[in-house]
């Protein structure tokens, strides 16, 4: 008995003695009786092997391209696409404001014109009614050419209201060309309009496609991962391997 008992006395000191001699160890490894000390060395959580990707909206990416070219672009990650599209947006509509502005300066000059070297009265007057002062010298001139035609509905009955008398057929053809600028500055304004709204419609439907291809890619992904644990109390290896068909 006086043997058993030296030895168990022999062993607590040599671990005391280790114990000592390296303090980060925990008293757990050596006296297991203990349980709320062996919680302390657990094992160490795992981390989740990564997910994959998340696939896109083909509707979506139509849509946000049908309100603003390139955002469904954007949306999918083709950030190069997204900026030709939506820089050409900005482009067509500066260029549409500025056909615009050209068109009513055009309008400006040739009313002006037209009030000082034909006498007009410019309020209330239509686009036909300077059509037909560019074509005619004077009023009467022209509903002498309505009467011959017996067109009575196209005719000026009010000559005060509708006069104007060219001072020469030059300054009639000068105010012909201011007219036909703003005309052709109108024209290609309503151009410019279409090819916005084709802008738009091509956009979403890249978009559509580069949704499609995107979707592609991420169907055909391998995804692999590979963990270590912290290699003394709990050493571990994890691989993960994901595979898409």
């Amino acid at each position: 008995m006086k043997k058993v008992f030296c030895y168990s006395s022999i062993i607590i000191l040599f671990a005391s003695a280790v114990q000592a001699e390296v303090p980060g160890l925990n008293k757990a490894v050596f006296f297991p009786l203990r349980p709320a000390l062996v919680a302390e060395v657990g094992p160490t959580p795992v981390p989740a092997a990564p997910t994959a990707m998340p696939q896109k909206s083909k509707g979506k990416a139509f849509i946000m391209s049908l309100l603003l070219p390139g955002w469904g672009e954007r949306y999918c990650g083709a950030v190069r696409k997204s900026e030709i599209f939506m820089g050409a947006e900005i482009a067509l509509w500066l260029g549409y404001a500025g056909l615009i502005t050209w068109r009513e300066w055009r309008e400006d000059d040739y009313q002006s014109f037209a009030t000082a070297h034909a006498g007009i009265d410019p309020d209330g007057k239509t686009e036909t009614f300077y059509i037909n002062i560019s074509n005619y010298a004077d009023i009467d001139a022209y509903n002498a050419a309505r009467l011959r035609e017996r067109n009575l509905y196209d005719y000026y009955k009010d000559v005060d209201l509708y006069y104007w008398k060219w001072e020469s057929d030059v300054h009639r053809r000068r105010f012909d060309e201011l007219r036909l600028s703003a005309a052709r500055a109108d024209n290609k304004a309503t151009f410019v309009l279409g090819a916005i709204f084709a802008n738009h419609l091509i956009s979403a439907i890249d978009a559509v496609w580069t949704v499609h291809k995107h979707n592609s890619n991420l169907a055909q992904k391998v995804d692999w991962d590979v963990r270590l644990g912290d290699g003394v109390v709990h050493p571990f290896v994890q691989f993960a391997l994901q595979v898409n068909f």
